[in-house]
């Protein structure tokens, strides 16, 4: 998936919300190895965004490195604001 730079600007609100929100919630996270893996794939795909490169493979890593952590309200909240992103994408690319 790729960011489109003519995104109508209630997508990019909202994907800029829901990347804020991953931010935050890695930010709660541990300092074990598959923390720190999730803080740097959430990075990545906020440069990704940013840039408006393809954020396909970001997504991918993060899903997997959430898949990782270990059971909880974290993970939980994490995947939820990640198919949120995933949604936002989507529709932006639709549009």
């Amino acid at each position: 998936m790729t960011a489109n730079l003519s995104q109508p600007a209630g997508g990019t609100d909202a994907r800029d919300r829901l990347l804020s929100e991953l931010q935050r919630y890695a930010g709660w996270l541990a300092k074990d190895h598959a923390s720190v893996a999730v803080r740097a794939d959430v990075q990545a795909l906020g440069t990704a965004l940013g840039s408006a490169s393809d954020t396909f493979t970001c997504l991918q890593a993060l899903d997997r490195d959430i898949g990782r952590l270990p059971s909880g309200g974290i993970r939980t909240m994490l995947r939820r604001t990640l198919i949120g992103i995933r949604a936002a994408l989507e529709a932006t690319e639709s549009t």
